[in-house]
């Protein structure tokens, strides 16, 4: 006498499947977000020593310096000037004041008026530069970041760790 069916009982994966496509998706477009921010066509000066990073800041601002010396906007950061075209780029230190003083008032408003005037901004600036991009083109923008406020700066560099 047999207690049970033939019927072999198999787990459902449907559920499971379900999931980890959700799960795939949702790295997906976390992908997606953090590459908007960066530009393929900026090429990283390799550096000997690095500071490893410790952990992703909340707000960042990228900002990618072409070899001209162009600042290369994310999608996200573009605006219509006053004739209606889309600044897709900032040519010199003088534009990148303007969008930094911007960009530092809205910090300042998202904290509120209960936060310190002397506290620093939330955001920090992400500088990624062209390896071919001289200096004298650099300066006034790291400059142009602190003119509005901004102490907390980073520069990015593809590690090499080989010993040539």
């Amino acid at each position: 006498m047999s207690h049970g069916g033939s019927d072999k009982c198999e787990p459902n994966l449907v559920p499971l499947l379900d999931l980890v496509l959700q799960l795939v998706m949702f790295f997906m477009l976390c992908a997606n977000f953090v590459l908007e921010q960066t530009s393929v066509a900026i090429v990283l000066p390799k550096a000997i020593a690095a500071k490893a990073l410790t952990q992703a800041e909340s707000y960042t601002i990228f900002l990618n310096v072409d070899e001209k010396g162009r600042v290369l906007l994310a999608a996200a950061d573009q605006y219509k000037d006053s004739e209606g075209r889309v600044t897709e780029s900032l040519d010199n230190a003088a534009q990148v004041l303007t969008f930094l003083r911007r960009r530092a008032q809205e910090d300042r408003n998202a904290v509120g008026a209960a936060a310190n005037a002397d506290a620093p901004l939330r955001s920090v600036i992400i500088l990624r530069v062209h390896k071919l991009c001289p200096f004298e083109k650099t300066y006034p923008i790291m400059f142009a970041c602190r003119q509005a406020g901004y102490t907390r700066v980073q520069l990015r560099a593809l590690f090499d760790g080989s010993t040539d």
